[in-house]
């Protein structure tokens, strides 16, 4: 009897495909639990190597990260049209100007590594944030390729969690865009329990006007509750703003905070984080394993049966 060698690729087509599926499945919960830095890259339009414009990128990069050790938020260019760069970048408002030039010094050697030859890129560490381009973006309000993260961890009842940190972020939205002396920057604590507080810190960039700091906040704070208010903790990574809270004092000052505070008897969350990295890593693996082993069998058989 002749071999249904049609069947055979059928088969073959499916077992790729979930191969590839568990595999793609697996990098994404691998790239959920990564840590900064963050990275935005356009990849539409590129510089060749050498070329004016990664010279003006260099001399740029090198003297923002010079200037990171006396302002925390700095913007500039370097050369002329076609090939002049602009740059900024926003370390945020809590930490030291020494950590400020070093966080920026790192920023500026990862942006060119995860984004080669791009003429418009983005990275976030963990402390600041950098941005270049061969447009001129100064003062312009940037909500596109926003970037959510949530932590892996839950509020049990998020219901009632939302409720009451949405009043909390409003205020906070406002004391950051519209009150001068705070310098389009706000940080905010609101105790949820006996043993929870909510940490919260917002910050635009200062070339924004009022408006748009506003504005872009509260794009960012949408954007969290579209994903990631089950979470207890999560924070926003724009190119002009940025917004952060998580259940314990992420920022410095944070627990030298004091005044009257409403405690809101929230039940703890239910703590996720270990089965999730089980599951999401030993889960992929074992079914790749499975689907590799599958495969040496059944190519096996084939064999034994044209031999036959």
């Amino acid at each position: 009897m002749g071999h249904n060698f049609l069947s055979d690729a059928n088969t073959i087509q499916l077992l790729l495909l979930l191969y590839f599926s568990i595999a793609t499945l697996s990098q994404h919960s691998s790239n959920f639990l990564t840590h900064p830095p963050y990275k935005f890259c356009s990849n539409t339009s590129l510089y060749e190597a050498n070329s004016p414009f990664q010279n003006n990128l260099q001399t740029l990069m090198s003297y923002l990260a010079s200037n990171a050790s006396v302002s925390n938020q700095y913007h500039a260019y370097a050369g002329n049209d076609p090939d002049r760069v602009y740059a900024q970048y926003m370390c945020y408002n809590y930490i030291t100007n020494e950590k400020c030039s070093a966080c920026i010094d790192a920023a500026s050697q990862d942006i060119m590594q995860l984004c080669p030859n791009n003429r418009n890129a983005t990275v976030w560490e963990e402390l600041c944030q950098l941005r270049f381009s061969n447009k001129n973006f100064i003062g312009q309000l940037d909500f596109s390729g926003n970037i959510p993260l949530a932590n892996r961890e839950t509020i049990e009842n998020s219901v009632q969690f939302i409720s009451v940190v949405n009043e909390n972020f409003s205020n906070l939205t406002k004391k950051a865009a519209f009150e001068p002396t705070q310098s389009m920057y706000a940080t905010g604590k609101l105790a949820l329990s006996d043993i929870d507080t909510l940490y919260t810190l917002m910050q635009c960039t200062t070339d924004l006007s009022s408006h748009d700091c506003n504005t872009c906040l509260q794009v960012a704070i949408q954007n969290i509750s579209n994903c990631c208010y089950v979470g207890r903790g999560a924070r926003l990574l724009s190119r002009s703003c940025y917004f952060r809270y998580e259940l314990y004092a992420f920022y410095e000052g944070a627990a030298e905070y004091s005044g009257t505070q409403k405690v809101y008897n929230f039940p703890r969350g239910k703590t996720l984080t270990i089965l999730k990295i089980v599951l999401g890593t030993c889960i992929p693996t074992v079914v790749l394993a499975f689907l590799t082993a599958s495969c040496i069998i059944y190519f096996r058989r084939i064999s034994r049966k044209e031999t036959g």
